[in-house]
């Protein structure tokens, strides 16, 4: 709230391209007067959305921003999922998804984290809350109640100290660890027989595809120790409870969608899921509750019907576009070519790979809108900055976030301070924008009256209404309310659903299977290192870096092994030059013993648009190192952006 820089209004861009301040419902006005001259010239397709991280913590920003956007009429819609994770949302579109329940870390004794480090990034276990609320102590209670932790990381992560095994693999290559793990479990016949021949399809031909990934070739390619693979499997198989969580290392990497697929396989094979009967633990609290059900959703493969994009003939996933292809988006001449783009609650100049490209597209622009609480790198390209509200300056409650609480839980606030006059609710300048384009918005199931502004607590109300717990009672509560427990019992399947089936190798796998095993990674010129990605515990992606005091440094350190760095002759904060076949950046250099030799550890999201800033000043942006044009997943278009080769040089080398 009080940061420096924080705005206090919203913005427009004048003539000689200077900001200056404008209410936001007269910005709202003339934005919708020249998103109507976008759409007259080149329909409703020429507009895009890009949705952040941040567009999610405001209750009700998500159900606003896209009334608005159904009711405009686009297909362009990108979001941060598609750039780091969305090769989960692949692999419910290609396997299915079982809908009886994820079984819970609480309870569970074994688990695997790959490529997520949630005692920083406050962040793990796919949803069901355990290492989010308090990971330290969650995974503390955990350990002392009997749980084995297995951990998948080439850093010793703060969550891998805590770990009985950690796999320190090469990165890159989680397609072949799971695979490997796979095969041992199928081959000493460690997995669920039961729920395999009442749930699954493609068993044997999966096992089949894996049965090479011996635990010496998995060594060979990983560089783990087969002993320490065949540990882990039998770890996993022999439990009776557990299951695999992955993060950004994994759905970033160079074979995401087929590694993500073979993680949920290690899930299903052992049928690490709530059956019929079973009794689970009704978390909903101001949402819906939805009983449990021991059927199958058949897969979707919604990109394959449906709006493509010209841009590679591309479908959407999820009913969204995936980032990789925005600035293509934008700078490709076509009859649905971007020529507006309204980001809400991002910042895509500093988060997508290809950051000339990226920076290239976006000032190539008619009209860029940013709704945000910063001047953003994204923000200071844009024609209006709209200015809203932070956490504590307005009302909300917690419906959209329970799905990541452990218990049942629900609280309602007030704001707790007066906003500066200047600013506005994210929603209420996204309802504004609606009703001057003439646009009906659904929200919470019904049409709102765009004659009638809503109040947020109106909206709240629609958003709790079918809720277990009343929001008066939340509302009465001081500090938040606990329903009473309540247990669901495991549904029989629908008779319409009874003979779906878990696809466990689906059109595609066996191909991309293909590639990850037969990819060779020999050292090709002088890309000797590779770059991985790793999060910081005070920030969130590009949001706190210009907190002073918040983060401990201005800028994101390329952490390389110290013997590394000696062999390069290069000491602690030098600064440096990383070169990928795509591009350079200069960065500062600090030691990390937690790496392995012949990595580059560094964090996303820094940097600045000057492109002669001292990176000790705001860091360096790791995404010029990386591009959308090769070497990208099928399907999701998602790009390379992490186990990527580079090297690195002193300043005085070059």
């Amino acid at each position: 709230m009080y940061a420096p820089g924080r705005l206090a209004t919203s913005l427009r861009r004048n003539r000689n391209g200077e900001f200056g301040s404008v209410p936001a419902y007269e910005a709202a006005a003339e934005i919708s007067e020249r998103l109507g001259d976008v759409i007259g010239s080149n329909g409703p397709d020429a507009i895009g959305l890009f949705m952040g991280t941040q567009h999610n913590f405001a209750t009700l920003t998500g159900p606003m921003v896209r009334g608005w956007f159904r009711g405009l009429g686009s297909h362009k819609l990108f979001s941060t999922m598609t750039i780091d994770q969305s090769a989960k949302w692949i692999v419910r579109e290609r396997m299915g998804q079982y809908l009886g329940g994820r079984q819970k870390f609480h309870d569970s004794d074994v688990w695997i984290l790959a490529g997520t480090n949630p005692l920083v990034s406050v962040n793990g276990g796919d949803g069901d809350g355990a290492l989010m609320a308090n990971p330290s102590a969650s995974l503390r209670a955990a350990r002392d109640r009997g749980l084995e932790l297995i951990v998948i990381d080439p850093r010793k992560t703060e969550t891998a100290s805590r770990a009985d095994l950690h796999l320190q693999t090469r990165p890159g290559f989680d397609a072949v660890i799971f695979a490997g793990i796979l095969n041992v479990i199928l081959t000493e016949e460690l997995h669920d027989r039961e729920f395999c021949d009442r749930y699954v399809d493609g068993l044997d031909e999966l096992a089949n595809a894996v049965s090479g990934v011996t635990p010496d070739l998995v060594e060979r390619v990983c560089d783990v120790p087969s002993e320490d693979l065949i540990t882990a499997a039998r770890m996993f198989g022999r439990a009776s409870s557990g299951m695999v969580s992955t993060g950004t290392g994994v759905c970033m990497g160079p074979d995401s969608n087929v590694a993500e697929h073979l993680a949920a396989c290690l899930n299903v094979v052992c049928g690490r899921f709530a059956r019929e009967g079973d009794s689970v633990e009704d978390r909903s609290a101001l949402s819906r509750s939805v009983a449990p059900r021991a059927e199958v959703v058949p897969p979707g493969r919604s990109w394959e019907s449906g709006f493509h994009s010209r841009v590679g003939g591309v479908g959407t996933l999820n009913g969204q576009l995936p980032s990789g292809i925005l600035a293509d988006e934008i700078l490709q001449p076509g009859v649905d070519q971007v020529r507006a783009l309204l980001v809400s609650g991002g910042n895509p100049a500093s988060a997508l790979p290809d950051k000339d490209k990226t920076l290239r597209a976006l000032r190539s622009l008619d009209l860029l809108v940013c709704v945000d609480t910063h001047m953003s790198e994204t923000a200071q390209l844009a024609d209006y900055v709209i200015a809203p509200t932070t956490m504590y300056e307005r009302a909300d409650h917690t419906a959209a976030m329970e799905a990541t609480f452990t218990t049942p839980y629900a609280q309602h606030t007030l704001p707790l301070v007066d906003p500066p006059p200047g600013v506005v609710e994210d929603w209420q300048f996204w309802f504004r924008l609606a009703t001057e384009m003439h646009i009906d918005v659904k929200f919470a199931g019904r049409v709102l009256d765009p004659r009638v502004t809503p109040t947020s607590d109106e909206l709240l109300a629609m958003l709790a209404e079918r809720g277990r717990a009343p929001l008066s009672d939340v509302v009465a509560a001081d500090g938040g309310l606990r329903p009473p427990p309540r247990t669901s019992t495991v549904l029989p399947p629908s008779p319409d659903a009874a003979e779906n089936r878990l696809q466990l190798f689906p059109q595609g796998v066996a191909h991309e299977l293909e590639v990850a095993l037969s990819r060779s990674d020999t050292i090709v010129d002088e890309f000797l290192l590779r770059l991985v990605v790793r999060r910081e515990r005070e920030l969130m992606n590009s949001l706190g870096r210009g907190i002073p005091g918040l983060a401990r440094r201005t800028f994101n350190p390329a952490f390389v092994h110290p013997a590394d760095l000696r062999q390069l002759g290069i000491s602690e904060d030098d600064t440096v030059i990383i070169r990928s076949r795509h591009g350079s950046i200069r960065a500062v250099a600090v030691p990390d013993e937690t790496v392995r030799r012949g990595i580059v550890s560094m964090t996303h999201c820094y940097g600045s648009l000057d492109p002669d800033a001292d990176p000790h000043d705001h860091g360096s942006n790791v995404a010029a190192l990386l591009t959308c044009d090769t070497n990208v997943q099928t399907i999701n278009h998602m790009p390379t952006m992490t186990a990527v080769p580079v090297t690195i040089d002193a300043v005085n080398d070059i």
